[in-house]
């Protein structure tokens, strides 16, 4: 069933909030030019193409029509937050590789269609190439093992 105030129209008018609420919090920085870009600069432009980028997405949801906005799914929401969560309180204490296999697996658990074997292939892969990005190339002092 179509609607003209379906998902489009509703992604739209959060994308619409967002670069608003951006705006907003970055009223009192200094803007600059083109040329010589002060810290106000890139937040400003890119709540603008936010800002752009909603209004496109509603448009399009408006005039075409759009399925009805979908109920809530609170099991990836909790697992990918939690996720984050425990990633921030992990990094630290355990090392990177510790903290990224977390972050993968609990992400993955949201998913009612998790395969532990692929996910465990995936979290090994990209904790050693976080490990290889910021330890070894970027040469970012972080702990990498609990020990």
């Amino acid at each position: 069933m179509t609607r003209r105030f379906g998902q489009d129209v509703a992604a739209g008018l959060m994308f619409i909030g967002f670069g608003a609420l951006g705006l907003y919090l970055a009223r009192n920085y200094a803007v600059g030019t083109a040329l010589r870009m002060e810290p106000g600069y890139v937040p400003r432009l890119l709540c603008w193409g936010i800002i752009g980028m909603g209004v496109l997405i509603a448009a399009r949801g408006l005039l075409a029509g759009d399925a009805a906005i979908a109920r809530w799914h609170w099991r990836p929401l909790l697992f990918v937050l939690g996720g984050l969560i425990a990633f921030r309180y992990l990094i630290e204490p355990v090392g990177l590789v510790t903290a990224a296999f977390v972050i993968v697996v609990l992400g993955a658990i949201g998913s009612r269609e998790v395969k532990i074997k692929d996910t465990l292939l995936l979290a090994a892969g990209l904790a050693a190439g976080s490990v290889a990005l910021f330890v070894y190339a970027l040469g970012l002092p972080m702990r990498v093992w609990p020990f």
